[in-house]
C-alpha cells in the first residue's frame, strides 16, 4: 500500500541562561549543567547513532549550545559533521537569540537566521536546509526572508495546521509568490517506552490507513527531548524498531529517513495556508502574535522599545563595526524569553537584560551619528495617543499621556530602564489624591489620560492638564502637570484646582517607582533633609517601610547611579523597597479653597557616579 516515512527529530535547543548579576546574554548558565547534559544524553546519543547508521534523524541546537560544544568538546562537533557528511544526520536551522520572528524587522530576521547558519557551518560544515520555527511563531511575510536565507521547509507544531488537512502528507504555503514546504511535529505519535517497536509501528500503519489511505509516500514526523531518546536507547527499544522497519506490517513498509531526504522524492504536497500566530507548548494555546505581546504593557513598551531602536540602527549609516555590534546587541534584546509576560523574577529580569542590550545599542549608535538632546512627540507605542520622546547625552525619558508619567527612564552609563519592568509598578510621577485620613486612594489621575494643553520641543516643555471629581461631595478638580526636561533631569511642576464652591481638603501624593538594583547591587542608600533646621537623615542597606515629614530634598544611590527628588516646598516622603522596585511616596496635605488653587514642584535630577562625584549633604 506504500511506504510510511518515519523522521525522528532530536529536539535539543534549550532556552539561553541568563546571568542575573550582570543580565547578561552572554552568559550560559552553569557549565556543570551543560557538562551534564553532553555526558548524560548526547554522548550516548551520537555513539549510537554512530553504531546504528540505518537509523535517521534530524538535529536542533540552540546557537549557544553549539558553541558550548564547540568550545568544551570538539568532538561532537567533528562526528555531528560525519553524520551529515553520510545523510543519516540532518541539523536544522535556527536562530542567534530564539526571536519571535514575525514580530521583527525583515533585516533583522535574516541576520539572526544567517547568524545561526554561519556558526553551523563554523562547527560543522554543514549549511541547513530547514529550519525549527523558533517559538512556533508564524507569519505569511517570514516566506522571503527564510527563502533569502536558503530554507527550503520549516518545522511547525502540528496544531498549527488546519484540522481539514491530511496530517501524514507535507504542506506547501505560498506568501508573495514563494513557496515554503511545511512539516508538522505529530507530538501525540511519539513511541512509548512501554510499547513494543512492532505494536508502534502497526499503531503508525492504521493511524495512516484510517487518515488517508490514498497516499503512497506518507510522512510521520515526531520531535524527542534527549533524555527520552536516552530512555529508549537504554530500553533497547531503538534496536528493535530497527528490525521491525524491515518488515512489513498492515500493508505498509517502513523508512527511517530525515527530512531533506524525504522532500526531495515527495511528490505529494498538501496547499494549506497557516494562520499568524503561535503555539504554546505549555498552555496548548494557539496566539494572534500581537494578542501575545499586548498581554501586559510592560511587555508591549518593550516591543516598542526593541522596534524603535532597531529601525534607528538599521536605517544609520556611518562606522560599519559600531553599527554591527548595535545589531548584535538588538538581536540579543530580541530573545523570546523577554516577551513572554511572565509576571515574576525571571520574566523582569530577561526584560531588564533585553532594556540593557538595547540601551547599549542606542549608545552605540549615538557615538557615530550626530546626536543633538531633543523632546520630540509621535505614536510611540501604537496606541493612537501621543508619547513624548525625551533624548539627552545622559538619560532617556519617555512620557506618556496616560497617567502624564514617565514610563521609561534610561540611564545611558549604566544601560538600565529604572522607571520599571513588570506591569502594575512601573512609572515615575503617578498622581493621588487621598482623604484627609489617608484611608482611601483614589485613581482619578492615575487610570487617566492627560491632555496635551502645550508642547515645545525646542524648549523641552511638555504641558498636561486632567480633571475629575474627588471625595464624598464629588468635588471637581483640575491637574495641570507641566514637565520641563534638560540635559541633568525633569522639573514637575502642579497646579490643582479646585473648581467646586466648598473647600478641598486632600492629601496630593506623588509616586515614583526606581528599579534602583538593575544597577547590579543590592545595596541602596538614602539621604533625606527634613525640617527647617535642614536636618540631614541617612539610611544605609535596604529601605523597608521608612518615612520622613518635612522633607525637602531626597537623594537615592546605589554603586552608579544617583537619583535626587527637590521639592519646592517640604512634604512628607514614604518608601517602601519591594523585589527590586524603590516606591518614593511625595505627599503633601491640601486645603484649597473653592474656585482657587495651589502648585507644588519637584525637581528630579539624574546623576552618574562616573560624570560626577557624590558630594556630602
Amino acid at each position: 500500500m506504500g511506504i510510511i516515512n518515519i523522521c525522528f527529530h532530536l529536539n535539543g535547543c534549550t532556552e539561553r541562561a541568563l546571568s542575573s548579576q550582570n543580565l547578561s546574554f552572554k552568559q550560559i548558565g552553569s557549565a556543570d549543567d551543560l557538562e551534564h547534559d553532553y555526558q548524560a544524553y548526547y554522548k550516548p546519543i551520537a555513539a549510537f547513532l554512530y553504531s546504528h547508521p540505518n537509523l535517521n534523524f534530524s538535529f536542533s541546537f540552540s546557537s549557544y549550545q553549539i558553541e558550548w560544544f564547540a568550545k568544551n568538546h570538539k568532538e561532537f562537533c567533528l562526528l555531528l559533521s560525519e553524520l551529515s557528511g553520510r545523510k543519516q544526520v540532518e541539523l536544522l536551522g535556527g536562530t542567534l537569540y530564539n526571536p519571535l520572528l514575525p514580530a521583527i524587522l525583515p533585516p533583522d530576521r535574516v541576520g539572526q537566521i544567517e547568524g545561526y547558519t554561519i556558526l553551523l557551518r563554523q562547527y560543522t560544515g554543514k549549511r541547513p536546509r530547514g529550519i525549527l520555527l523558533p517559538n512556533y511563531a508564524w507569519d505569511t511575510s517570514l516566506i522571503t526572508s527564510l527563502k533569502t536565507c536558503g530554507m527550503e521547509y520549516i518545522v511547525v507544531d502540528s496544531n498549527m495546521i488546519p484540522s481539514n488537512r491530511t496530517r501524514f502528507l507535507p504542506y506547501i504555503v505560498q506568501g508573495y509568490g514563494k513557496n515554503i514546504f511545511v512539516l508538522g511535529e505529530n507530538q501525540d505519535l511519539i513511541p512509548n517506552a512501554s510499547t513494543s517497536a512492532e505494536e508502534y509501528l502497526a499503531f503508525l500503519a492504521d493511524n495512516v490507513k484510517n487518515t488517508c489511505p490514498a497516499v503512497e509516500k506518507p510522512l510521520v514526523f515526531c520531535s524527542i527531548t534527549p533524555e527520552y531518546f536516552c530512555k529508549l536507547i537504554n530500553s533497547g527499544w531503538f534496536t528493535s524498531f530497527l528490525s521491525s522497519v524491515e518488515e512489513q506490517i498492515s500493508g505498509y513498509s517502513f523508512e527511517s529517513n530525515t527530512p531533506v531526504k524525504y522532500l526531495k522524492y515527495a511528490q505529494h504536497f498538501q496547499r494549506s495556508y497557516l494562520p499568524t500566530g503561535l503555539h504554546s507548548s505549555k498552555t496548548g494555546l494557539f496566539y494572534n502574535i500581537y494578542d501575545y505581546l499586548l498581554r501586559d504593557s510592560a511587555t508591549y513598551f518593550l516591543y516598542s522599545k526593541m522596534m524603535y531602536v532597531s529601525m534607528q540602527v538599521n536605517q544609520s549609516r556611518g562606522d560599519k563595526s559600531r553599527k554591527n555590534m548595535a545589531t548584535e546587541l538588538i538581536w540579543q534584546a530580541q530573545t523570546g524569553q523577554a516577551y513572554s509576560g511572565l509576571q515574576n523574577l525571571d520574566g523582569d529580569n530577561y526584560r531588564l537584560a533585553a532594556y540593557k542590550s538595547l540601551i547599549q545599542a542606542e549608545r552605540s549608535v549615538r557615538e557615530y551619528m550626530d546626536f543633538f538632546e531633543s523632546v520630540t512627540s509621535f505614536d510611540y507605542d501604537s496606541d493612537g495617543i501621543q508619547e513624548y520622546i525625551c533624548q539627552f547625552n545622559q538619560f532617556n525619558a519617555y512620557i506618556q499621556a496616560r497617567g502624564g508619567s514617565v514610563f521609561e527612564l534610561d540611564v545611558m552609563k549604566t544601560a538600565h530602564n529604572y522607571a520599571g519592568c513588570t506591569a502594575g509598578r512601573t512609572g515615575l510621577f503617578l498622581d493621588y489624591l487621598y482623604d484627609s485620613s489617608r484611608s482611601y486612594r483614589g485613581d482619578t489621575f492615575s487610570r487617566q489620560i492627560y491632555r496635551e494643553v502645550g508642547f515645545d520641543g525646542k524648549r523641552h516643555e511638555i504641558k498636561l492638564l486632567a480633571n475629575g471629581s474627588v471625595g464624598e461631595l464629588n468635588q471637581p478638580v483640575v491637574l495641570r502637570k507641566n514637565y520641563l526636561v534638560n540635559s541633568s533631569g525633569i522639573q514637575v511642576q502642579y497646579i490643582l484646582k479646585n473648581e467646586s464652591p466648598f473647600p478641598l481638603r486632600q492629601c496630593f501624593s506623588v509616586q515614583s517607582n526606581l528599579f534602583v538594583s538593575a544597577a547590579g547591587t543590592e545595596e541602596l542608600n538614602a539621604e533625606v533633609i527634613s525640617g527647617e533646621q535642614k536636618e540631614l537623615i541617612v539610611f544605609s542597606g535596604s529601605l523597608v517601610d521608612k518615612g520622613c515629614k518635612d522633607v525637602s530634598l531626597v537623594r537615592i544611590s546605589d554603586n552608579e547611579v544617583t537619583f535626587v527628588f527637590e521639592m519646592n516646598e517640604n512634604a512628607d516622603v514614604s518608601f517602601c523597597d519591594e523585589k527590586g522596585c524603590l516606591e518614593v511616596i511625595i505627599s503633601w496635605n491640601v486645603d484649597i479653597p473653592a474656585e482657587r488653587e495651589i502648585e507644588k514642584t519637584i525637581s528630579f535630577s539624574v546623576i552618574s557616579k562616573s560624570s560626577r562625584k557624590r558630594k556630602k549633604l
